[in-house]
């Protein structure tokens, strides 16, 4: 395969792993109204639930990104599904709250190993077009999510709680296939990064750090809208008498709309030198739409949710494409800190608003979380002018 070309069996590969990924990592999403009613729960543990999804799921990539970058990517590749399948498809078998908090601890951990390595093999097979790889292994990732409520709601439905076991096996099966063609080349060692990577980050110039804080901030407000709606949004519709079905069914074309805009946005990506135009344009026009859900009702009210849906999970690819050109030497740290970083610091922040939600409701706490989006663009305005003047200590 020429060095410049992209790969498409990788690619393909890295993002159908992606995919079935974090199926699982959804599933809590689509349980929330059932554990609602079987527990009794209050906003508050409803919260923490997708909190501590979060958290375990995107606040470790960092360190397991460091690690993939210095001792190979193709075991944590492999391990990622193997795990989560098999943590994950218990939620439905588990006897009270607390059981469901450390299924999701661990089941998540796995997760969180597999989308650092996963994000670095756009980088290594993107050829010159690796910011649309990146959008399509994020595509998969987004599709995967997607199905995981609808999918874990068909089979309680149809089966009952105590048969989601058998959903570990999509997993299963996943973690063979890739044990398999996973190149042999990624499982090594890279001599070249056995440096501490502590002691990199002291000789990296502050520049880097000062345009990586924006795209970081960007990240995260993102993430906190998008947790904050997939969290939400299931009670509201239940609440708006649409059945738990359609609501899982809902949930899947938002998700597909945002898997679709981000492939749009990385394919674009490639032919736009100021990547963050991008960005700003995506929270620019996705703000508008989530605040007037609550304005409206109905299948008004469920199409704008779906259409938020495109802009704002758009800029999930290209934020992390911009990561990797900051800190190319470590792709798999830098995507880990926009991809699950910011996710891990969101989640932290939904403790809070969790809480926040129980005494001012669901519509008024995420409309004030609107505000950090709307921070975020004017941040980004600052970014092309602050690279232009850091450019000869940062190559983009």
């Amino acid at each position: 395969m020429e060095k410049n070309k992209l790969d498409r069996r990788q690619i393909i590969l890295s993002s159908t792993s992606h995919g079935v990924t974090d199926l699982y990592s959804s599933f809590i999403i689509g349980l929330i109204p059932i554990l609602v009613a079987k527990f009794g729960l209050s906003l508050f543990l409803v919260a923490l639930l997708t909190s501590i999804n979060g958290i375990s799921n995107s606040l470790t990539q960092p360190f397991f990104g460091y690690f993939s970058d210095k001792y190979g990517l193709k075991y944590f590749l492999t391990a990622g599904p193997l795990f989560a399948s098999i943590f994950l498809s218990m939620l439905g078998i588990a006897p009270n709250y607390l059981f469901i908090l450390i299924i999701l601890f661990f089941g998540n951990l796995s997760v969180s190993a597999f989308h650092p390595p996963s994000a670095a093999i756009a980088d290594h097979f993107g050829g010159k077009r690796k910011g649309f790889g990146v959008s399509i292994i994020a595509l998969g990732g987004i599709i995967g999510y997607s199905f995981g409520s609808i999918f874990i709601i068909l089979v309680v439905e149809n089966f009952g709680l105590k048969f989601t076991p058998i959903t570990m096996i999509p997993g299963i099966i996943m973690s063979i296939i890739l044990l398999k063609y996973v190149p042999s080349t990624l499982a090594t060692v890279n001599n070249t990064r056995k440096i501490h990577f502590i002691s990199k980050l002291r000789n990296v110039k502050k520049s880097k750090f000062i345009l990586f804080s924006f795209i970081f901030f960007t990240s995260y407000s993102r993430d906190l809208v998008w947790l904050l709606l997939l969290t939400f949004m299931p009670l509201y519709f239940t609440y708006a008498s649409i059945s738990l079905t359609n609501v899982g069914y809902i949930l899947l074309i938002f998700g597909l709309a945002g898997g679709i805009g981000g492939l749009f946005a990385g394919y674009y990506s490639d032919k736009i030198k100021n990547k963050t135009y991008i960005m700003q344009a995506a929270l620019l026009v996705s703000i508008p739409l989530i605040y007037f859900i609550f304005k409206t009702s109905g299948f008004l009210s469920i199409i704008l949710f779906i259409a938020s849906g495109f802009f704002l999970i758009s800029t999930l690819p290209i934020c992390t494409r911009i990561a990797q050109t900051i800190f190319p030497g470590n792709i798999g740290f830098a995507s880990s800190i926009v991809m699950g970083l910011s996710v891990g610091t969101a989640s932290i922040t939904m403790i809070f608003l969790g809480k926040l939600a129980d005494s001012i409701g669901i519509i008024s706490t995420i409309s004030y979380a609107l505000i950090l989006p709307i921070i975020s663009i004017f941040l980004l305005i600052f970014y092309p002018l602050l690279e232009k003047k850091f450019y000869n200590n940062f190559k983009p």
